[in-house]
C-alpha cells in the first residue's frame, strides 16, 4: 500500500549547525509522514542504507508522497540530483515535498532549480574538502597530530574524551539525554565484548542510531591504542588491518577505556584474527565469487557454520544487510557449500553435451591455429607440390622427402601447441582420452555394484569417440555428484596438490623430492561454472560457460 515517507539525514558537520535530528524527524511527521527513514551519513554517498531504501519503495510504487526537510538532506551531488529528477518525474511517480525549499517539478523552471540546487550543494562539499585538506597541510607542517580518534578530541596537544554534552553528537529531548562521540565508543565497545566480531558494533549503532560506518573504519578504531590512552606515533597504511608503531602507553593523554580492559580486548581480538588467517583460510576457494542470492543479487560470501562437538561446516550466506529474504537473528540467506558443489556437479551431468562441444570447439580452433604457423604452411606447400610430382609419375624417389616432411610438419605443430606425448592433433587426443576414461569409469562402476570380481579379466568397450567426450562429461559429473563434498573431502580430492615428477635421483618414497602441479579440477571449475543462483536456501540454477 502506497504511504507518505519522510527521509532525514544527518552529518557530523549539520550537528554543529543547529541541524539536529529530533527537529527534523518532527517536523516531518507534522507534515504527514507516517514513517521517517534517517541516516546518519555523509550526503555525497549514495551507500546510504535508508536511502537506498528509499528509491527501491519509490520505483516499486509503495510510495505515495516523499516528504525532506531541504534537498540536500537527499542529496549532495549533482549527478545524483539529476537522477533524482528523472525518478520523481516519471510516470506514476511519488510527489515530492521539501519543507524549505518548496518548488514545481511539473515545470520547467522547477527542474531546472533543483538541478542547480544540487550544483550547488556539491559545490559547497568541494569547498570543504578543499579547507580541510589546506588544515590538514597545515597542521602536518607544525608537525602537529593531524587527527584525534572518534570519541576523542586534542585538548593543548593532548588527547582525551569527547564527552562533552554541549558537543553532543545526539540530543534526545524527550528522554532529556545527550550521546557524545565518547558514548558511543564505549556502547561500540560493550558490543564488541559480547561477540568478538567488528558486524556486531556496525549493526548495533546501525540499527539504533542510523549511523552505518564503514566496518573497517569500525576494526581500526575499536582497537586504536589511542582509546587507552596511549600515544601512537604511526599506522599501517594496510586498511584492512589494523596495527601501529611507536605506541607509548600512557604518554598520549586521558584515556576513554581502562587501559587494562582494552589491551585485554585487543588481544583477543589479535588471536581472533590469527585464528582466522591460518594457512588453511586463506585458500582461495572455488566458487567464491559465483555463488548469488537470488533474493537481492548480491554475492554470497563463505564462512564456516558453528558445529555443536565440531569445527563446522562450510556454507555460503547472503552478507547484504538489505536483502528481503533476511531478518537479523532470525533467518538468513544460505547453503552449505557440501550442496553447491553437488548441484555443480550435477549441472555438468546435464549440460554434457554443451561442455563437450565447447571443448571440441577450443581443440578444432587450437589445431586451426597450428596448421596456420608460416613453417608448418610453407612445408606443406612443398609437400603438395613433391605428391603431384609423385603422382604424374615424374620423380618416385620424391617419397622419402614427402615422408621428411610429414615428419617435420608433425615436429612443428607439436611444439607450437604442446600436444604431448601423443603426436597427433588435440581433437584426436582428447576423443582417445575421453574413450578410455569412460571405459575405466564403467569398469568400476560395475566392480561397485558387484558384476565384476577383482582379479577377473575384463574387455573395455570404448565408447564412439565421437561421442567419448560428451559421455566422459556425464559419467564424471554423476560420479562426482554423488560425493559426500565435506571440507576433508574437497582439501582431499579437490584442492590437494598432484605429483608432477619425481626429481632426477630423488626417491620415490620421499614426497620432497616430487614436483607438484595444481589440481586440474581448480583450473576446470575456475572456467566453467559461471554463475550459482541460490534461492531460500536451495539451489536454483547453475549457469556453466558453455
Amino acid at each position: 500500500m502506497a504511504s507518505v515517507v519522510g527521509y532525514a539525514r544527518l552529518s557530523t558537520t549539520d550537528q554543529d549547525r543547529g541541524l539536529t535530528l529530533e527537529q527534523q524527524i518532527q517536523r516531518l511527521k507534522e507534515a504527514g509522514a507516517g514513517e521517517v527513514l534517517v541516516d546518519i551519513m555523509s550526503g555525497t554517498s549514495e551507500a546510504r542504507p535508508r536511502y537506498r531504501e528509499l528509491l527501491k519503495r519509490v520505483k516499486a510504487g509503495d510510495v505515495s508522497k516523499v516528504v525532506a526537510t531541504r534537498w540536500d538532506r537527499l542529496t549532495r551531488g549533482a549527478t545524483e540530483t539529476c537522477r533524482l529528477v528523472d525518478v520523481f518525474t516519471a510516470d506514476g511517480a511519488p510527489d515530492l515535498v521539501l519543507l524549505d525549499d518548496p518548488m514545481d517539478l511539473s515545470s520547467i523552471g522547477g527542474r531546472l532549480q533543483l538541478r542547480l540546487l544540487g550544483a550547488v550543494a556539491q559545490a559547497e562539499v568541494e569547498r570543504i574538502r578543499e579547507r580541510a585538506a589546506a588544515g590538514k597541510a597545515h597542521r602536518k607542517a607544525k608537525g602537529l597530530v593531524d587527527k584525534a580518534p572518534f570519541g576523542m578530541k586534542q585538548v593543548a596537544g593532548k588527547l582525551q574524551p569527547d564527552n562533552d554534552p554541549e558537543e553532543a553528537i545526539f540530543c534526545f529531548i524527550a528522554e532529556r539525554r545527550t550521546v557524545t562521540r565518547a558514548d558511543l565508543v564505549l556502547e561500540m565497545i560493550d558490543k564488541l565484548e559480547e561477540n568478538i566480531s567488528f558486524v556486531a558494533p556496525w549493526r548495533y549503532i546501525g540499527e539504533k542510531y542510523g549511523i552505518w560506518k564503514d566496518r573497517v573504519m569500525i576494526q581500526r578504531l575499536l582497537i586504536n591504542p589511542a582509546l587507552r590512552g596511549a600515544k601512537v606515533g604511526k599506522r599501517c597504511k594496510n586498511l584492512s588491518i589494523a596495527t601501529w608503531a611507536d605506541v607509548e602507553e600512557g604518554a598520549g593523554g586521558t584515556p576513554l577505556v581502562d587501559p587494562e580492559r582494552h589491551q585485554q580486548l585487543e588481544a583477543r581480538i589479535r588471536g581472533a584474527q590469527a585464528r582466522r588467517s591460518s594457512p588453511d583460510k586463506r585458500r582461495q576457494h572455488l566458487l567464491s565469487g559465483k555463488v548469488i542470492c537470488n533474493h537481492c543479487g548480491r554475492k554470497m560470501g563463505r564462512a564456516m557454520r558453528p558445529g555443536r562437538n565440531a569445527p563446522g561446516n562450510p556454507a555460503y550466506r547472503c552478507l547484504n544487510e538489505d536483502c528481503n529474504w533476511r531478518k537479523p537473528g532470525v533467518r538468513r540467506n544460505s547453503i552449505s557449500e557440501s550442496l553447491v558443489f553437488t548441484a555443480v556437479f550435477q549441472a555438468m551431468h546435464d549440460q554434457a553435451d554443451a561442455l563437450a562441444a565447447l571443448e571440441e570447439k577450443q581443440a578444432k580452433q587450437q589445431d586451426q591455429a597450428a596448421l596456420d604457423q608460416p613453417e608448418v604452411q610453407k612445408l606443406q606447400a612443398k609437400r603438395q607440390k613433391y605428391l603431384k610430382l609423385m603422382a604424374d609419375g615424374d620423380a618416385p624417389e620424391l617419397q622419402g622427402a614427402v615422408t621428411s616432411l610429414d615428419q617435420q610438419i608433425a615436429a612443428l605443430m607439436e611444439a607450437g601447441m604442446d600436444w604431448g606425448k601423443y603426436g597427433m592433433p588435440k581433437l584426436d587426443r582428447i576423443r582417445m582420452e575421453a574413450s578410455q576414461r569412460v571405459g575405466l569409469l564403467d569398469v568400476l562402476d560395475k566392480v561397485k555394484a558387484g558384476e565384476i570380481e577383482l582379479g577377473e579379466e575384463v574387455v573395455l568397450t570404448p565408447p564412439d569417440p565421437e561421442h567419448a567426450v560428451a559421455d566422459w562429461w556425464r559419467e564424471r559429473g554423476r560420479s562426482m555428484a554423488g560425493m559426500e563434498w565435506t571440507e576433508q573431502q574437497l582439501q582431499h580430492a579437490i584442492y590437494a596438490q598432484e605429483p608432477d615428477g619425481l626429481r632426477e635421483g630423488g626417491n620415490p618414497l620421499k614426497p620432497e623430492d616430487y614436483t607438484w602441479k595444481e589440481n586440474p579440477w581448480i583450473q576446470l571449475i575456475r572456467e566453467i561454472v559461471q554463475e550459482i543462483q541460490v534461492n531460500e536456501r536451495k539451489v536454483m540454477s547453475v549457469k556453466l560457460n558453455a
